[in-house]
Formats: C-alpha cells, sequence, structure tokens
C-alpha cells in the first residue's frame, strides 16, 4: 500500500471561502466539466435500464404507488421538457411484461452500473491516486451502488407514501398525539435530505481508491446535496421561463434538457468531492491508495 501526499496541497486551508476557491480551482484543473459530461452521458443511457430494475424490485414489494411518487418528486426538480420524457420511460417500463425476467434484470443493474464505475473513476482524479483494484472490485462496488439507490428511492417513496397514513392508523391503537402526526410531517423532508446526504457519503467513501474512514455527513456530500437542491430549482425555473429547448432542438428537446440536468447534477457531485479532498489536503491527511 501506497502513501501519497497530493501535489497541490502546499499549505493549509483554513477558512470557507480559501475552501471554495481551492476547490473551484482544483475543479477546473482535473478538469471535471469533461468528466461530469462523461457521467451525464452514461446517466442517459442509464436510466432506462435502472427504471426497468425498479419496477421488478417494486413488483416484489408492491409498491405501485412509486411511479406516481416518481413522477411528482421529478416534476418539482425538472423543466416541463424533461419531464415528457421521464413519463415515457415510466409509463414504459410500468408496463406488465411476462419477459421481464430474471436475466433481463440482471442485464438492466449491469447496465445501471456503467454511471457508478464513471463516478469512481472522475473520483480517483479528484483525489490524485491510480486505480489499482481488482476488476471484480470495482465491478462488484458498482453493482452494489446501483442496488442501494433503488433501495433508498423505495425507503424514500414509502416515508412519503405511507408515512402519513401508517402513523394515523397507529394513533388509533397506541393513541399518538394529533400534534406527533403534524410534526411527522415536517421531518419527513429533513429525512429525505439525510438520505441523500447518506448516500452522497457513502459515494464518496466506496468510489475513489483510497483507504479513509466511513464519515456519515462530510462537508462535501451536504454542500453538493444543498447545492444540487438549489441548482435543480434554478435550472427548472430558467428553462421553463427563458429557454426554449423544444423550439431549437425539435422532438430532441427532451433529450438534451435532461442531458443537461444530469450534467450539472454530475458536476455538482464531483465539486462535492474536490471540496471533501481540499479539506483533506488541509489536515494533512496522508492519501493511500487500496492495491486490492
Amino acid at each position: 500500500m501506497s502513501s501519497l501526499r497530493l501535489s497541490s496541497a502546499k499549505a493549509p486551508v483554513r477558512n470557507a471561502f480559501g475552501i471554495g476557491r481551492k476547490a473551484v480551482a482544483d475543479f477546473s484543473r482535473h478538469d471535471m466539466s469533461t468528466y461530469a459530461a462523461a457521467l451525464a452521458y452514461r446517466l442517459l443511457f442509464s436510466l432506462f435500464p435502472f427504471l426497468v430494475f425498479l419496477v421488478t424490485l417494486l413488483g416484489f414489494l408492491g409498491v405501485p404507488e412509486m411511479f406516481d411518487w416518481l413522477r411528482e418528486q421529478a416534476g418539482y426538480m425538472l423543466p416541463d421538457q424533461a419531464m415528457e420524457l421521464v413519463n415515457t420511460v415510466v409509463t414504459e417500463v410500468e408496463t406488465p411484461r411476462g419477459g421481464l425476467m430474471s436475466v433481463a434484470v440482471a442485464l438492466a443493474i449491469w447496465s445501471a452500473s456503467a454511471g457508478v464505475l464513471g463516478t469512481m473513476n472522475a473520483l480517483n482524479v479528484v483525489f490524485e491516486v491510480r486505480e489499482r483494484r481488482a476488476a471484480w472490485k470495482r465491478i462488484l462496488v458498482s453493482l452494489l451502488y446501483t442496488l442501494a439507490l433503488a433501495l433508498m428511492l423505495v425507503i424514500a417513496a414509502g416515508m412519503m407514501i405511507t408515512g402519513p397514513e401508517l402513523l394515523a392508523w397507529a394513533a388509533r391503537y397506541v393513541r399518538l398525539d394529533a400534534y406527533f402526526i403534524l410534526l411527522w410531517g415536517w421531518i419527513r423532508w429533513p429525512l429525505i435530505v439525510f438520505l441523500l446526504i447518506l448516500v452522497v457519503s457513502m459515494v464518496y467513501y466506496a468510489g475513489p481508491n483510497l483507504k479513509q474512514p466511513f464519515r456519515l455527513v462530510t462537508a462535501g456530500a451536504v454542500s453538493a446535496v444543498a447545492a444540487w437542491v438549489a441548482a435543480s430549482f434554478a435550472f427548472a425555473l430558467y428553462v421553463q421561463t427563458f429557454a426554449s429547448y423544444n423550439k431549437t432542438y425539435g422532438s430532441m428537446g427532451a433529450v438534451i434538457v435532461l442531458l443537461l440536468y444530469f450534467f450539472l447534477s454530475a458536476a455538482v457531485l464531483l465539486f462535492g468531492a474536490e471540496i471533501n479532498a481540499v479539506l483533506a489536503r488541509s489536515r494533512g491527511e496522508p492519501i493511500r491508495e487500496d492495491t486490492g
């Protein structure tokens, strides 16, 4: 196992402004916009396979309301042009088909994991480490994260769809206070945000080829989730108010908008990783590569 000090770690960065400025500089130096574009391309082609896997998982769990929840949540973030494409894909995959068997699901998971593999490559560049993990380990990590992402979506959907109903039902038997049920309507959203932060922290932990302790919440993960939520609303407002992609690109407008949104999301994810890397350098932490 080798221990490296990143070449850019000349002096510690001790304030939020300095951390942000250094993260922006490293984002540019590492050419993360190119990696974000590659990730957006992979995410676009992984969308349908991932939803194929998701619909099969929901069939086992018996959560048909998930599709309505997906549309509702996507509607909050995505502009109308992108929602047209998402609605088409969701409608297509929720249509029952007798041929959707285990082999098809396995192929869907494999294809959807391509985006995770691309993220792992980009995170190696962020932390300036070489990829030394065995191919089977990288593939296994990508598959596990694809499964974890699907499960997180199902958990989030369950909290949003059945949470209030379950509490109202339980209140008849255990005398839950009405204020507690009302409170649940508010705390669900922070819990969803926490789940997002947890997923991003897990990506930052297992994605790069590093030996590092797992941190439940990191500054980069919090920054990435906050920036993603803000950027999603801003992008949706921009597209719906100022842009006219359908006029410019015709029938391809929805695809272009969704691709741009994926690019924005990938860039935010990688920028959060840059923040974590800057903080690690500032603390003088050694970068230990996994040689397995």
